[in-house]
């Protein structure tokens, strides 16, 4: 029964949903996600921009609970679970992968449904503020660890030269 209600969304957001007005519209900025090399699902994803007094730190997760209704088969089947199993080899992912490496995954260069934290850091390390809200997303890069590594080092990779600045501000 979770496998169908997985099943029954579309394999790409609605437009509804993505313009519904109390979705804040960030596939303009430079998001992009970390994980390691071998991950699937992208759950989470960062932008960071230098301001005048320190920086300004998205952090967007991905809006699973716009999936998975609460006292659903979906919701049923990932409480008993509790989490994704990693393995060396193989990942029993909380959700069937419709969803966890699909609608739930925010993948590069397609839009997702995301909550976000924006938060405004000054130059010490301190939040002077923040602001939670509902948003439509795209990830602008999948970035591994060794690639951020790499360009925080001053390497050269090719196709995340549009992102370069998010890494780079990401490192302070």
């Amino acid at each position: 029964k979770a496998l169908k209600e997985a099943r029954a969304h579309d394999d790409k957001v609605k437009e509804e949903d993505k313009n519904s007005k109390n979705r804040k519209d960030l596939r303009d900025l430079k998001l992009i996600t970390i994980d390691g090399v071998t991950a699937k699902d992208f759950d989470d994803a960062i932008y960071v921009e230098q301001t005048k007094t320190g920086y300004k730190l998205i952090v967007a997760i991905a809006d699973v609970s716009h999936y998975v209704k609460k006292g659903s088969r979906l919701d049923a089947e990932a409480y008993e679970k509790g989490t994704s199993v990693y393995l060396s080899n193989f990942v029993c992912p909380m959700l069937p992968e419709e969803l966890s490496n699909g609608l739930c995954s925010l993948n590069p260069n397609v839009d997702r449904l995301a909550f976000a934290c924006e938060m405004h850091i000054d130059h010490e390390g301190e939040v002077n503020n923040f602001e939670f809200y509902e948003a439509v997303m795209n990830s602008h890069a999948r970035v591994t660890y060794g690639e951020a590594q790499e360009i925080i080092d001053g390497g050269k990779i090719e196709k995340h030269k549009h992102v370069y600045d998010v890494i780079k501000n990401a490192e302070n």
